[in-house]
C-alpha cells in the first residue's frame, strides 16, 4: 500500500515526504500481540521523563 501511494504522489510532487522515517507497521496476529501493544500505549506517558526528547518538564520536541 505505501509503495503504491508513494509512487502516485511522487508523480505529482517528487519531493513530497509521506511517511515517518524509521516507522514500520505491525500486524496484530493474536491476543498476545494485542496485549503487548495495548500495554505499551497505555503506559507510554509514564515513560516520558526517560525519553530522549524530554526537556525539563516541557513537552517540546526539537
Amino acid at each position: 500500500m505505501k509503495m503504491n501511494i508513494s509512487k502516485e504522489i511522487h508523480k505529482i510532487n517528487p519531493d513530497e515526504k509521506l511517511w515517518q522515517r524509521s516507522f514500520h507497521d505491525h500486524i496484530i496476529r493474536n491476543q498476545k500481540d494485542y496485549d503487548m501493544i495495548w500495554e505499551y500505549i497505555d503506559t507510554n506517558v509514564l515513560r516520558w521523563e526517560k525519553d530522549c526528547f524530554y526537556v525539563n518538564g516541557k513537552d517540546e520536541i526539537y
